[in-house]
């Protein structure tokens, strides 16, 4: 071997001088004298070497093992007699400087050789070695697998899913991927930093800096003549829309990040993004010149939608995922599903649940080479991402994308420079006098604390969604988790800030200022989550148990006329033009229970419910004109209604006193579809009081079905109900 290895051929020779490589500075490799050592006046020095090859990991592995085996087999010279000693001492061998253990290439089967083993003799050095590796990688093994076995999702170490391409870049591969390559951070070629080694204060108030300094510098975008194509006045317009409204519901769109690089060309915008951005702010805007058809307020910003899928094929945006790109399919599928084409929403948005996965937005590792801004963005598009596929498994019955188990993001967001900005609605410069006139004070908007309580309120939204809505759902299980989730509802509602509660009964007075949109957007998702949880034990043959109606029924009214009170609130101050989809879901929701109560309700009485129905109504109505898929839900009451012989007129009153009353459950229950029980369950009520005749009024998947035109639903529904 040592004759091979001195007829190999020559050795590497180093490009730098041992000067310069101690030194760790730029060698030009001069000869004799490199340019640093004659300018220092030093010896200068080549020295030839071979090349050093940097350990693989099974080299690594292969050294741990050895160095364990050394440890273990001293512990048991420690431990044996002189004469085991010695005879242990003899099998181990020496070779190129190294010792061979006995329990190494084959020593043991050599040991057994020179030592039989003897009837019960425990004590042979080279067995109890062996015993000794045996029960520690057995020991080492079981620990390993009972700890994973009780570990919780904040235990979980995601370092190792984790990976770094040959640029740098940071993926998602995971360890069983041949792709997958996790760096050593302690090398200098891949510097890290750590969450700790940072003051997170000194963090915060650089990420605030830079969003205050990008906030000022955003007036330079009126020097340009357009904005990717769009007339600069217009593109302006529409963007201050979308901060002013759809901005605060998700925090999907980082703003600082996006208008710095919109004026920069940076990576964190994109011609995709900002056309998104356009096509979801114009069903919002009142001006014509969004519309493709001036007459039709349906068409506006069809042109922006149309640009945004040439966009996905020119820049093949769906086979390289980009965040911006993610941002604009999230926008994009939420404003489909709210205009009705439910397809192409959920299509989408699932497009940009797997760059989720693809881009490793779901783990959010301690330490990470990215910059804080980049941390900031990645944990504010997953929690959006989060939200919108909750929702959007609400609104049409499917399963949700994003697991509980695989949210492993921090919602510490730390930039918090909208947090106490005040909020006033946007009033269009050109036409001030189209938009709703509101004389209510602005507040703090709060806009990252409540989006944080909307992500921990989505995660609760989870639970009831796989627990009640789900094949499978049976009467033992579900009263089970009742209680389980209804504490967690009201966990979440009680330790709420007191800067972000309020009682939705109360803010119909003028005594009390109102909340901003984002913040009664919450709160209305919060009582729809309330009549989520307990209708389907009334409305469900399946889940229908004697012991609970009377409660989960009136549970459910209450939270139903709190959404209505909400809803007219946000009516009188803001107008419901701009209000979100969500908004019209919360009082579809509402309206499931107020028409079963105008039903209910005795004749000669104060026709309370017939009254939270027709403002509910109206406002669905107004909401229809942004949101064209809102004609569906309508419909769906319409039927109820017509079922019901229900009819609303003018003499309504929109703000009734509230005062609870038995319920006449023999109605109520006659006003839902025939389910028929796969077990029927001795303690719930069978099928004796349903109606066949009855419509669906769906919680859960109310989508899911053909679009309505809106033309069917305003010729005749709203007969005698403009007033509200």
């Amino acid at each position: 071997m040592n004759d091979k290895s001195q007829q190999a051929g020559p050795k590497s020779l180093a490009r730098a001088c041992l000067s310069c490589r101690t030194r760790k500075i730029r060698c030009d490799t001069a000869r004799p004298r490199c340019g640093a050592c004659t300018t220092q006046g030093k010896e200068c020095v080549y020295k030839q070497e071979a090349p050093h090859k940097r350990p693989t990991f099974a080299r690594i592995h292969e050294l741990q093992k050895h160095i364990a085996s050394l440890d273990a087999f001293i512990g048991q010279l420690r431990s044996a007699a002189s004469p085991d000693r010695d005879r242990l001492l003899t099998l181990v061998s020496i070779s190129d400087g190294h010792a061979q253990l006995p329990d190494e290439d084959g020593a043991e089967e050599e040991a057994e050789a020179q030592f039989p083993p003897h009837s019960q003799n425990l004590s042979h050095p080279a067995a109890h070695l062996r015993d000794t590796s045996v029960r520690a990688r057995t020991l080492t093994r079981r620990t390993s697998l009972g700890s994973l076995a009780d570990s919780s999702d904040e235990e979980y170490d995601i370092g190792p899913f984790l990976s770094v391409d040959e640029a740098g870049k940071p993926s998602s591969f995971g360890p069983s991927s041949a792709l997958h390559y996790h760096p050593n951070p302690s090398n200098g070629n891949n510097p890290v930093q750590s969450a700790a080694s940072l003051a997170r204060d000194h963090i915060r108030n650089s990420l605030i800096a830079e969003a205050a300094l990008q906030r000022q510098n955003e007036r330079h975008l009126a020097s340009l003549p357009d904005i990717h194509g769009v007339p600069t006045e217009l593109a302006t317009h529409l963007l201050d829309l979308h901060w002013s409204r759809q901005h605060h519901t998700l925090l999907l769109t980082y703003r600082p990040a996006i208008m710095r690089d919109l004026l920069r060309n940076g990576p964190q915008c994109s011609r995709f993004l900002v056309h998104a951005l356009f096509a979801c702010s114009s069903k919002f805007s009142a001006r014509i010149e969004v519309r493709d058809d001036p007459a039709d307020p349906s068409t506006a910003g069809r042109r922006f939608f149309r640009r945004c899928d040439e966009l996905l094929a020119e820049d093949s945006l769906l086979i390289y995922p980009k965040v911006p790109t993610v941002v604009g399919l999230l926008l994009l599928g939420s404003s489909y599903n709210a205009r009705g084409e439910t397809s192409k929403g959920w299509l989408y948005t699932g497009y940009a649940l797997r760059m989720i996965y693809d881009l490793g937005l779901h783990l959010d590792p301690k330490e990470t080479s990215d910059s804080p801004e980049q941390v900031e963005i990645r944990r504010r598009v997953f929690w959006g991402a989060f939200v919108s596929d909750k929702l959007q498994s609400l609104y049409l019955g499917r399963p949700a994308a994003i697991n509980l188990r695989d949210s492993h993001v921090s919602r510490d967001f730390l930039d918090t420079l909208e947090e106490q900005e005040v909020y006033m609605p946007y009033i269009d410069p050109k036409y001030p006098s189209l938009q709703h006139a509101s004389t209510v004070a602005g507040s703090p908007i709060y806009s990252v604390s409540t989006f944080q309580q909307l992500c921990l309120l989505s995660k609760i939204m989870t639970k009831i969604i796989t627990t009640f809505y789900v094949v499978g759902a049976n009467p033992r299980n579900a009263q089970a988790s009742l209680q389980l989730v209804d504490n967690a509802l009201q966990s979440w509602r009680e330790s709420l800030p007191a800067n972000l509660d309020f009682q939705p009964r109360d803010i119909q007075g003028n005594s009390t200022p109102l909340p901003p949109p984002n913040l009664m957007n919450v709160h209305a998702l919060f009582h729809s989550l309330l009549i989520l949880l307990h209708r389907p034990f009334i409305s469900d043959g399946h889940l229908r148990c004697t012991a609970t109606p009377a409660l989960s029924w009136g549970r459910c009214t209450s939270a139903a006329r709190s959404i209505t009170s909400i809803a007219q609130a946000w009516k009188t101050a803001y107008g419901l033009r701009g209000a979100p989809y969500l908004l019209s879901y919360a009082i579809y929701v509402a309206c499931t229970i107020h028409v079963r109560n105008s039903a209910a309700e005795a004749s000669g009485s104060n026709r309370e419910h017939r009254s939270l129905l027709a403002a509910s109504l109206t406002c669905l109505e107004q909401l229809c004109m942004a949101n064209p898929g809102v004609a569906k839900p309508m419909k769906i009451i319409q039927r109820l209604m017509e079922a019901s012989k229900i009819e609303l007129h003018q003499e309504e009153n929109a703000f009734p006193s509230y005062s609870p009353a038995s319920f006449d459950f023999d109605t109520i229950y006659s006003m839902f579809p025939v389910r028929k029980a796969a077990n029927p369950n001795p303690q719930c009520s069978g099928e004796a009081l349903f109606d066949s005749n009855i419509p669906d009024d769906p919680l859960f998947g109310l989508m899911d079905e053909s679009m309505i035109s809106f033309a069917d639903v305003t010729d005749t529904f709203f007969t005698g109900t403009s007033a509200f």
